[in-house]
């Protein structure tokens, strides 16, 4: 599980302050398979990170489950996000300078190049002593090019094919969640142009994103269950 990871959870508990909020009860089936044979289980849901201000107002959303050390950079990306606009005025300014983020951000993504990065950097006066930092987004390669010597490299794959598997399903999401559900969750802020509550966009979240409507008994399962059900006119 993603957040199981202990670089993971050592990351949020240290720079965060994190709250697990479930939006709708777990759903759970139970199959019959007859004589005395019956098997129960959770179905699989979906997660999504919010970053928010001390008050509660939405920064950005990582939607769905992602490589752990992808992860672990959308996080800083998220704490830095943050230590960015923190120095705002007041709210309106604030606002603008998040609309400013997730446009550029769309501007991008709808370029078909990756998202732009944001990074911190030492600020000196001129006789050489450091005077805080600075933070600026730009785009990745720059960083890239600037820290190669510091990546990190992506974990060996395991050699068990189950393990494999779902090794090469944990890329495919992340890469799916970069490039497509961001960028919807981009596009769908910076439309609100105030900053919004993770209860105001939580549903067309997961609804138009995620695709697992909070209001479908069915999480849009109801197709596959009765439209070819042989015996549906008895029931």
């Amino acid at each position: 599980m993603l957040f199981s990871n202990e670089n993971i959870a050592t990351y949020i508990n240290f720079n965060f302050e994190p709250v697990w909020v479930s939006v709708r009860p777990v759903p759970r089936v139970t199959i019959d398979f007859g004589n005395d044979v019956i098997v129960k289980r959770t179905l699989h849901g979906n997660v999504a990170t919010y970053a928010c201000t001390a008050e509660g107002k939405v920064l950005d959303i990582l939607p769905g489950i992602y490589e752990p050390v992808a992860y672990l950079d959308r996080l800083e990306q998220l704490r830095l996000l943050h230590k960015w606009i923190a120095g705002a005025r007041d709210e309106a300014t604030m606002a603008g300078l998040l609309m400013g983020y997730h446009q550029r951000q769309l501007d991008s993504l709808e370029s078909n190049q990756p998202h732009l990065k944001l990074a911190e950097y030492p600020m000196a006066s001129i006789t050489g002593a450091e005077q805080g930092t600075r933070i600026v987004l730009e785009p990745a390669r720059r960083i890239a090019a600037r820290r190669a010597a510091a990546h990190t490299e992506r974990a060996t794959a395991p050699s068990d094919s189950r393990d494999l598997a779902n090794w090469e399903a944990l890329f495919i999401d992340t890469s799916v969640n970069e490039q497509i559900r961001r960028r919807d969750i981009h596009r769908h802020l910076l439309e609100q142009q105030v900053l919004v509550t993770p209860e105001q966009v939580t549903k067309w979240l997961y609804r138009e994103v995620l695709h697992a409507d909070l209001d479908d008994p069915y999480l849009g399962l109801g197709n596959v269950l009765f439209d070819n059900y042989p015996f549906a006119h008895r029931d």
